[in-house]
């Protein structure tokens, strides 16, 4: 299979160098689901140079006979781990750990009480900063609004200096759907979508950036803006910080109706637009994410679930979904079955290669909370990477969480159902 794989690659590779850029073909998002146990996804696009847009058009593709769940399988012993820990919440969302990455064995608790008053399930989110340092938005027991914490790992796992961040309290009716930390922890941008319940009626609103000072605790606004064509339903779909702090790529949507699912990230192929935008964070008095610099514009025929640009400003990890949507008799399907984890070079745009394939497969339900459905985490160096995956067949077996690591995916323990998290940080 080894030998069989390596020329599937050689030739794809191969393939994929005779292919003109202005030849390449432009993305697609997939059909919405008839129904799922959580209606959630994201789009998003993917990240290059200044006033470059950059269409990811590598001409590869996945064997329909390779399955998800075995190309995860590594035989022998796993490779080391980069990291010795991870933070995580489980699907229940009843607790925040430090988990060994090697065994999977709970280390310590961060100190936070859950609890779910919002009417709906609301995962928290998590960011990793330099230096060992973690945030957690998360609703505590006692406090109406939900707060970003900050706290540090020690060498053996334990938390340490857990205490609330100045300015880190979100409106009532906000929850934090993604965070980003800057490499040197001054700001901390959060991906804020609302949440209509009891406690806060009305209808659904489109989401918001918004950028906390940590030294002065002031925060900063960023809306969506519209797109020409009745696109002003804006959803954030990822958060990454580039060039230290001086800028913030924001991974968004825009779609012409709203997204009843609160923090959800889809809608009809033929009503969304996606774009990645680089905004100033010390812009005067926050404003639209459409007036910051466009990276990307999302065309047809390839879906970008997630983007990541390293802290240095020099490559995008883009997870790329192809390919027909595969689902069972008794639901549809809701992705492109064929996953690729991609990297670009930020300045000029040109493929940098591709460093993991996976085979979806029926992807008709979602396991876990509110969270994205794909997501792709990294270190904060940017050079370490966790893909967690909540899209899953019928009866949810086929999900995946684990570590990449020469083109292949070594899985985070424990295994099982909680094989995979509702969000993760390391």
């Amino acid at each position: 299979m080894t030998d069989v794989l390596g020329r599937l690659t050689d030739a794809m590779n191969a393939a994929a160098g005779t292919v003109r850029e202005q030849e390449l073909r432009p993305l697609v998002a997939p059909e919405r689901p008839r129904r799922r146990w959580h209606q959630r996804a994201w789009a998003a696009p993917v990240a290059a140079a200044a006033a470059m847009v950059l269409v990811i058009g590598l001409v590869l593709a996945v064997s329909h006979g390779l399955s998800g769940t075995r190309q995860s399988a590594m035989p022998g012993r796993p490779p080391a781990a980069p990291l010795r820990f991870y933070v995580a919440t489980d699907l229940s969302i009843t607790k925040v750990v430090v988990r060994s990455t090697a065994t999977g064995k709970v280390v310590a608790v961060v100190p936070v009480a859950l609890v779910a008053n919002t009417g709906s399930e609301v995962a928290p989110a998590l960011a990793t900063g330099a230096n060992g340092t973690f945030y957690i938005a998360a609703f505590q027991r006692g406090v109406r609004e939900e707060q970003i914490y900050r706290f540090r790992l020690t060498a053996a796992g334990h938390v340490t200096g857990f205490a609330r961040l100045p300015g880190g309290a979100l409106r009532p009716g906000w929850a934090a759907d993604s965070l980003a930390a800057s490499a040197n922890g001054s700001r901390i941008a959060v991906g804020a979508y609302y949440y209509p319940s009891q406690v806060n009626p009305g209808p659904e609103q489109s989401d918001q950036v918004v950028v906390v000072n940590t030294h002065t605790g002031a925060q900063r606004i960023w809306r969506g803006g519209s797109l020409a064509g009745g696109y002003n339903f804006f959803r954030v779909a990822s958060l990454s910080w580039t060039g230290g702090h001086r800028e913030l790529a924001v991974l968004g949507q825009w779609c012409r109706a709203a997204d009843l699912n609160p923090g959800g990230e889809e809608c009809p192929r033929w009503e969304r637009r996606a774009q990645l935008r680089a905004i100033n964070p010390a812009g005067p008095g926050g404003g639209t994410v459409l007036g910051g610099r466009l990276l990307l514009r999302q065309a047809p025929r390839t879906f970008l679930a997630q983007a990541l640009v390293s802290p240095d400003s020099s490559v995008i990890t883009a997870m790329v979904l192809r390919s027909k949507i595969v689902g069972n008799p008794q639901i549809s399907g809701t992705f492109p079955a064929n996953l690729s984890i991609e990297q670009v070079s930020a300045a000029h745009g040109r493929p940098l290669g591709v460093i993991y394939r996976r085979y979806l497969g029926d992807t008709s339900s979602e396991s876990g909370p509110m969270n994205d459905a794909l997501t792709l985490i990294a270190d904060a160096t940017g050079s370490h990477l966790i893909l967690n995956g909540g899209i899953c067949n019928l009866h949810c077996s086929n999900e995946f969480n684990g570590w990449l690591d020469g083109g292949r995916l070594v899985p985070l323990r424990p295994a099982g159902f909680a094989y995979r998290e509702a969000a993760e940080a390391w």
